[in-house]
């Protein structure tokens, strides 16, 4: 969903109740000047709709104390560092988009009678009293010094796993009994790559991106220096620059096609609530992201597609269920050429890196869940696009190939949706629903797999979650979305 950027006066016609923090919003007769206190009280008024009725979006953490800013993985790791007055004033803007645009969707995915309710309280538009109390609240923590410093000194980076689960599951006791699996699964997802002449299952099915224009590293590094001009350095392209981006490193799909889950699709609501993937409209839902890389912050292309179900394989399948997917990421460098592709399912299992020509994967030596490489993709030519190949069944990558036309395959052409539609997608009789829970979950993709790892400490393992809740491994702690994830992972090749 996009921001709604209003440039508004401080003195605005919104009513909300002088009552106590608890208590719900109710009209009033005459406007009021809006203020730190009473934007503080309409949030906790509309967060407690957004709880009762189970619209909490799990994207971004709040931050306790700070009521109008959210944080992510990546914002967390500037709360350490020695922050110019004009970087700790574009880093704290960063917080209150990151909490209006989870409050926007929130509301937006309200039913109608509980927006009916809050609406009364407000003369005028809530989205606007969203805005503007977000803005007065952030304002109120930068002209602090006090609250800066606690800020700065307090924030936690968010947290997928569950300290319980690990407690209570004897953790370091129960660990060893998964090393062998997590090894053998290693093996199984690499032997693809050791052999050229695969078989194939089913029909093959080319998914190909829209027709764009080549682009030159040189034309890319131009992008990214110019859009990281900014206080914190972060590269962030305009919407058109990151359209031509995404369509330059979008990756083509080689899907092995032995039934309707094995076919790319768009996620749709019915009437009911339930999800479903409509394999009449291949879609790729794109997301841009950002990493840190030594002393430099790096941009990253996501792309997600998803699959109807992964069918078992024989009659006790535990990692069987339905939905299933996939998320490519490119990691790109400030010279404009790739540094690493990396990959998981929307479940945060079986992460994998394919690094790029100059650097290579260093693996951990503190005893956490080994690293699976299965092989380095080599430069290729603007215009010159990858080709993932993708599993029946199982939807594991299998192969890594420059795109050319393959004998006998179906070729479609897929289109683009931001994955913020999925945290707030139209309902057929009206209305809006996230594909998640409030945990970040995705109702109806359970598997059976979570019995046997809750111990491991991942809520619902094997469950579809969303962006910003991926654990990627059982056997310590690793975060898909952990600004130095590649940071500790790579080396240069002459290291």
């Amino acid at each position: 969903m996009m921001i709604r950027r209003i440039s508004l006066p401080v003195r605005l016609a919104v009513l909300v109740l002088w009552l106590p923090a608890c208590a719900d919003l109710q009209p009033f007769s005459e406007p009021i000047k809006l203020d730190s206190t009473r934007c503080e009280r309409f949030f906790q008024a509309i967060d407690k709709q957004f709880d009762e009725y189970g619209v909490g979006d799990a994207g971004a953490a709040k931050i306790s104390g700070f009521a109008g800013l959210r944080v992510d993985r990546f914002l967390a790791s500037f709360a350490q560092q020695n922050l110019t007055t004009d970087a700790y004033a574009a880093w704290l803007n960063r917080l209150q988009k990151l909490d209006e645009t989870a409050r926007l969707i929130e509301w937006r995915n309200l039913p109608d009678k509980a927006k009916s309710r809050l609406q009364s309280s407000v003369t005028g538009d809530v989205e606007v009293a969203i805005h503007s109390c977000g803005q007065i609240l952030a304002q109120q923590v930068q002209n602090s010094p006090s609250q800066r410093a606690r800020l700065l000194t307090e924030l936690q980076s968010p947290e997928a796993y569950s300290t319980w689960q690990r407690l209570f599951g004897l953790y370091y006791l129960t660990r060893w009994a998964i090393v062998d699996g997590v090894r053998q699964l290693h093996q199984e997802m690499q032997a693809p790559f050791l052999h050229n002449d695969q078989a194939v299952d089913g029909q093959l099915i080319h998914y190909v991106p829209p027709t764009s224009p080549a682009i030159q590293a040189a034309d890319v590094a131009a992008i990214l220096e110019q859009s990281a001009a900014n206080p914190l350095a972060i590269p962030e392209p305009s919407t058109d620059q990151l359209d031509q981006l995404f369509a330059a490193f979008a990756p083509a799909w080689l899907v092995d096609t032995l039934s309707d889950n094995d076919r790319i699709g768009m996620v749709n609501i019915t009437g009911d609530g339930d999800a479903y993937i409509n394999t009449q409209k291949p879609i790729v839902y794109r997301l841009p992201s950002h990493t840190r890389f030594g002393k430099q912050i790096l941009l990253q292309l996501n792309y997600m597609v998803w699959f109807t179900a992964r069918p078992p394989d024989g009659l006790l399948d535990i990692y069987a269920g339905r939905f299933d997917g996939l998320i490519w990421r490119v990691t790109l460098k400030m010279d404009g050429q790739p540094l690493v592709y990396d990959s998981i399912h929307p479940c945060g299992c079986y992460y994998q890196i394919f690094p790029a020509e100059t650097v290579r994967v260093v693996q951990p030596e503190d005893g956490s869940e080994p690293i699976l490489t299965p092989t380095s993709i080599l430069a290729h030519q603007p215009g010159e696009r990858l080709l993932v190949k993708i599993a029946a069944g199982n939807h594991f990558i299998t192969g890594i190939a420059t795109q050319q036309p393959e004998p006998g395959a179906i070729v479609k052409k897929y289109g683009w949706l931001a994955y913020d539609a999925l945290r707030s997608l139209p309902m057929p009789n009206g209305g809006y629903q996230s594909l998640f829970d409030q945990d970040g979950l995705m109702p109806g993709s359970e598997r059976s797999e979570r019995f046997l790892l809750w111990p491991m400490g991942v809520p619902s393992a094997g469950a579809m979650r969303q962006w910003g809740t991926h654990a990627i491994a059982f056997l310590g702690k690793r975060h898909f979305d952990d600004p130095w994830l590649l940071d500790k992972l790579l080396r240069p090749l002459w290291e």
